[in-house]
Formats: C-alpha cells, structure tokens, sequence
C-alpha cells in the first residue's frame, strides 16, 4: 500500500511517520535546503570605493611631485654653493625634506649623486655626481650636530670597602621615563658583591640598583620578584645618573668614608717619598734632612688587594 502523505510504502496515512497531528503547517519541513535561511556570519571587509581610491592616488601623487621639487631645489642650491665648501650646509633645508628618502638608495651615501642625476633625467656629469654627494656629506654632519644621539650607558665598577657581602639587585625601569617609586618595580638579580671585592655592572642612565647584606658565602637559591619583598632591609639604594663615577666604593653609602680616604692619601705620599728616595733624593742637603722624618711614619701594614684600591702599585699591577 502507498502512503498518500509520503509516497512510501509499508504504511498508510494514519500511521504515517511525517502526520502532522497537531493541525498546524510544518513550514520548516517543507523548506529546502536552498531556501533556509543563512546564519548570521561576520560583517564582511570595508571595501574602498572608486572615490576613495582615486583620492588616495590623488595623495600619493601629490607626494611623488613635491618629492621631485624638493630634489630639484637641492641641486640648484647645491650647484650654487659648490665653489665654497662651508656654505654647503645652507642646503640642509632641501636636503631635510628628502632625508628619508635617500636612505632608500643602493649604496647610499656613494651613490646619491647618481640616483638624484638618473630621476631628474639630468645631463650626466661626474662634477655634478661629486657635489652632490659633497652636499649630502656635508647636510649628514650638520644634522648630526643639530640632533646629538645621547649615549646613556655606563660601566661602572662596585668596589666594597666592607666586611660584609651584598646582594645585587636590578629595578626593572628608568627613572629619567617613569617614576618607579610610587609603585611596585621587579627585580632581576645581577650577582654578589663579596666583602673587599669589585663587581662591574654595564647599565645605562636611570638605572637603580639595590645592595642586600647577605652573611653567607654561598649566593641565596631564591631571590624576591618586587623591590617590596626584601626581606632584609637593603643597605644601598643605588640610582645611576650622569655624575655618577666609574668607580663606587661602597664605604659610606656610595661614598669613601673619612678613614678609609685619609687611608688612601697617606699610603700615596708614603709610595711617592719611597720613589724619591730611590731615585737618590738622599744625596740631596736640603732633601736629605727632610726625608729623614720620613723614617720616624709608620704606617700599618694594608693588603694588596688595599694598595691597588688606593691606587698604588702592588702585586695586582706586578709593580712591587
């Protein structure tokens, strides 16, 4: 028997499986698949109508000509000023407004001279090529002058005139760009620096360094991520700037204690006055009887590691 519903067989209508028994039209079944609807998907891309593009060639055009202009202003600038050499810089104007453009040349700085004859389709001429090359030469080191590029690195050396170890701990941060103690800064451990020892450090202006005692020998296995978790008080809160020296002791603070400076100038008179006297200064009247008062200063004895510090000849600089 054939369904009158479906157009199936082994069954009838009442027993139909697509009897819509509650009245109702069962619109979705009777949809095609060509006729469902789309989901929404997303927007498709922004699409640059005729006018938008045609102004943007219209742009780039108006670039590319004045670009020309300021080039042809530069060689007739550059020719006039090329029987004295120190008025080239006058050029510096023209020569700005093209400036990232000639570092797109192959070669440059040699071969400016040659593009700029090639796109403004000039006689070639190696006298022309040459002065405006010279003029380039001469625009570079002008703006080389007008814009220094500041060099804020450092090297410098921690000398710990200390009995204690420190630990040394970078802020992440400059303070010439932010201002890092209103908030919380990480770290990054750099090294110990042993009692009577010296640890270099290569860093830049702005740069704040943090000097943790540690009483061990061994450096610790943990370290703390901020500058709010030591938890022993840092000894030296070290901020690098343009005054800073080459050398820091760490004394006094960042500074070279009384003692220990008072130390230093009588071991360098001690070794000048040895100098003299091996040089012969005895065999001089007037020099003799004063080197002889020499005699009556004893010094205590000091490490080497002590008389390198101070800056005189020891075993460190093989000058005994």
């Amino acid at each position: 028997m054939v369904c009158g519903i479906c157009n199936g067989t082994g069954h009838n209508r009442r027993t139909c499986p697509q009897r819509n028994i509650t009245g109702l039209v069962n619109q979705q079944s009777n949809l095609s698949v060509a006729n469902r609807p789309i989901p929404p998907s997303d927007p498709p891309p922004p699409i640059i109508t005729v006018l938008e593009r045609s102004s943007l060639n219209r742009k780039r055009w108006r670039k590319t000509i004045q670009s020309v202009l300021d080039l042809q202003r530069f060689v007739k600038i550059s020719l006039l000023l090329a029987e004295n050499k120190e008025n080239l810089k006058y050029a510096y104007f023209h020569w700005l407004k093209n400036k990232d453009l000639y570092i797109l040349f192959p070669f440059y700085p040699d071969s400016l001279g040659a593009f700029i004859v090639g796109i403004l389709n000039l006689e070639y001429s190696q006298s022309t090529i040459q002065i405006l090359n010279t003029t380039n030469q001469a625009c570079l080191e002008f703006h080389k002058i007008r814009n220094p590029v500041k060099d804020n690195k450092r090297s410098i050396k921690l000398i710990n005139m200390r009995k204690e170890n420190y630990l040394i701990y970078w802020v992440v941060g400059n303070l010439m760009i932010e201002d890092i103690d209103k908030k919380e800064n990480g770290v990054n451990y750099m090294g110990m620096l042993r009692k009577n020892d010296k640890f270099g450090l290569s860093t830049a202006i702005g740069h704040r360094f943090y000097l943790v005692p540690h009483r061990l020998d061994l450096e610790p296995p943990y370290h703390p991520q901020t500058d709010k978790q030591f938890f022993i008080e840092p000894y030296l809160q070290l901020n690098i700037h343009e005054g800073s020296n080459k050398e820091i002791h760490i004394d006094e603070g960042e500074k070279l204690s009384e003692l220990n400076r008072w130390k230093f100038n009588a071991l360098k008179l001690d070794y000048l006055i040895r100098e003299m006297i091996k040089l012969g200064a005895k065999n001089n009247e007037t020099l003799d009887v004063v080197l002889d008062l020499h005699e009556d200063i004893t010094l205590d004895g000091v490490s080497e590691w002590y008389k390198d510090i101070a800056g005189i000849p020891s075993t460190f600089t093989n000058i005994t």
